[in-house]
């Protein structure tokens, strides 16, 4: 009776960060609404993380704090902009490193013993976990940034936009992988981030255009 209420507020949980995910893409970005849906969004993904770790397995609890790095990051970036990242966003940013060593480690742990596609998975997403929580480290904690800043004070839009967008493939990750949309372990986790990665560079490129923002 326990797991099935939970199952039925994980599922309520779900289907909130996508809809709320989905108006942010959709919606004028900036002012009230766009605040409060976005916050709606964040506590929904924290619970939904939670809800998922209890229910599922550790791939899904690995997705699910993944997905919510990128979204508690992003809506940080948003809330500070230009401002200086706090010792909370410190924390977050060297713990999110260290989940992703974790997940690497993983990777070559399954990959011993023979489970190929759970190592292929666990490597796609721990490589990209740690090649972002290692530019945030240099840029935010000691302040050497690894890449050139193309958008000047747009930066902080940018950042923004980005991370809720990666944060919001891996929700749907978590449930094409689950529902088994794609029929194949690997496509149901791989598939939304190749497509999703194709859709933020679209969309990058055309809020650039409105903003007038030269460079790659």
């Amino acid at each position: 009776m326990e797991r099935d209420t939970i199952l039925l507020i994980h599922s309520i949980l779900g289907i909130t960060v996508f809809t709320t995910g989905s108006l942010q893409i959709i919606l004028k970005k900036g002012g009230v609404a766009h605040q409060l849906i976005g916050k709606l969004y964040l506590y929904a993904w924290l619970i939904l993380l939670i809800s998922g770790a209890y229910l599922g397995g550790l791939l899904i609890t690995i997705i699910g704090i993944f997905g919510f790095y990128f979204a508690l990051t992003g809506s940080r970036i948003g809330r500070l902009k230009i401002k200086k990242m706090a010792l909370f966003e410190k924390m977050i940013f060297v713990m999110g490193g260290l989940v992703a060593i974790s997940m690497l480690y993983y990777a070559i742990t399954l990959l011993l013993k023979g489970e190929k596609s759970y190592s292929i998975i666990f490597s796609v997403f721990g490589g990209l976990f740690l090649f972002q929580t290692v530019q945030d480290i240099a840029k935010y904690i000691l302040n050497k940034p690894l890449k050139k800043q193309f958008y000047g004070k747009s930066d902080w839009y940018f950042e923004h936009f980005t991370r809720m967008c990666i944060s919001f493939i891996a929700a749907v990750t978590a449930f094409t992988s689950i529902q088994n949309v794609f029929k194949n372990n690997t496509l149901n986790f791989l598939m939304p981030t190749v497509v999703g990665i194709i859709l933020i560079n679209l969309a990058t490129k055309s809020y650039k255009k409105k903003l007038k923002i030269e460079g790659n």
